[in-house]
């Protein structure tokens, strides 16, 4: 009685919920290679693509047997994500990182432009005032030093 229950095939509701988990999936491989998600196309090749799907998971065919054969046709830029192994983990990586070192480059550029504030408001203090007095001041005595003679 349980074989019966595992052999028989897809209910029209599970097998709507399979197609649309495998449209999320998969890319449009249309002719005028519109870039959409095979969810959100609305071109005659996506209409044909569904019904090939659909005939694929009622004859008994997984979500993910359907991906793999679409993979292996087309390459993995059928896939709309890309997979979180080798060199495409750099793509789910990347972003995080970028966002990383964007936030330590505006820390730094502002803490510098803070510095420059800083310097420039010490520049003016009074406390450089008496060092250039002096050098002045010395110079003007050894001057008038020298017209005395």
């Amino acid at each position: 009685m349980l074989a019966w229950l595992f052999i028989s095939p897809i209910s029209p509701a599970g097998a709507g919920a399979l197609l649309q988990d495998l449209e999320n999936a998969l890319m449009c491989k249309c002719d005028d290679k519109c870039g959409k998600v095979l969810i959100n196309c609305t071109c005659s090749t996506s209409d044909k693509t569904r019904g090939t799907f659909t005939k694929m998971l009622e004859s008994g065919l997984t979500v993910e047997q359907i991906i793999k054969m679409q993979v292996d046709k087309y390459g993995e830029t059928v896939l709309s994500a890309p997979t979180k192994f080798g060199f495409n983990l750099t793509a789910w990586v990347m972003p995080f990182v970028a966002l990383v070192a964007g936030g330590f480059g505006v820390r730094k550029v502002l803490s510098s432009w803070v510095r420059k504030k800083d310097d420039s408001d010490s520049a003016e203090s009074p406390n450089e005032e008496p060092e250039i007095s002096e050098k002045y001041s010395k110079r003007l005595k050894d001057e008038l030093d020298g017209i005395e003679l």
